[in-house]
């Protein structure tokens, strides 16, 4: 079975995390410098406006009124959250942290293709994670924690591999880790803790060499942990603490 962090490196993984938030909120040209700006930026700036307002209309509660700032009095790269990219006005990063809202994600979020980072934390968001987020080809940073969504964890998320950080954890997701995920290979921090996940833990997990975070803590896990994951040396948090795993 696996350990559980002491309390000092829960308070630095902590403020590594909220690092990385701050780095990709506040520098979302810096991560979507691979991006390249399309011939199409005139067609892709109405896609990615069209987008967010398909967004707007799926939130059913809204206590800090953030929606109503998201109106055409400005251009949307200006709306709250949501950051572009200066020369190709399309949209790099959306942070809604924190902001109460109750909704779903629309299929439609998959046009936002320059998308690098996308952050929902402490939201009150349900429904499923749309497969068509997979057409996220430049997504970094997927933080979805502490929401309600349920289903499955969409297997075509495998063509998100520029993903360093996903976060899925305090939801309602079930099923197994789908084993296409095994694309992710330059994930950094995967948080899975705390769902309703069950099957084998994926051996293949075992190649992410640059993971630093594994936690699939508070799951249905079952069967034993591969050998595989003791290829992991660069980690600084496992856990795999109340499953239903068994010693090899």
């Amino acid at each position: 079975m696996g350990h559980s962090p002491t309390k000092g490196k829960l308070v630095s993984l902590k403020f590594l995390h909220g690092f990385i938030l701050l780095w990709m909120v506040t520098c979302p040209e810096s991560a979507a410098l691979n991006s390249p700006i399309s011939k199409q930026s005139l067609r892709g700036n109405e896609s990615d406006r069209l987008a967010l307002l398909d967004f707007k209309k799926k939130i059913t509660e809204d206590p800090f009124h953030v929606m109503s700032l998201w109106n055409q009095s400005i251009h949307f790269c200006s709306w709250v959250g949501v950051s572009c990219h200066r020369s190709a006005k399309r949209v790099v990063s959306l942070n809604l942290q924190a902001q109460q809202l109750v909704g779903s994600i629309p299929p439609s979020i998959g046009n936002l293709t320059f998308l690098s980072a996308l952050n929902l934390m402490r939201n009150n968001f349900h429904g499923e994670i749309p497969p068509e987020m997979g057409r996220l080809r430049s997504l970094q940073y997927l933080n979805l924690s502490q929401n309600s969504f349920r289903g499955k964890i969409p297997a075509n998320m495998s063509h998100c591999t520029q993903l360093r950080l996903l976060n899925l954890e305090s939801n309602q997701i079930t099923g197994s880790i789908p084993n296409q995920l095994s694309s992710l290979l330059k994930l950094n921090h995967l948080w899975l803790f705390y769902n309703n996940l069950s099957g084998n833990i994926p051996g293949w997990i075992g190649n992410f060499s640059s993971l630093k975070i594994l936690n699939l803590g508070r799951n249905n896990f079952h069967g034993t942990i591969s050998n595989e994951l003791g290829h992991l040396t660069g980690l600084d948090l496992f856990s795999v603490e109340a499953n239903n795993l068994s010693e090899a």
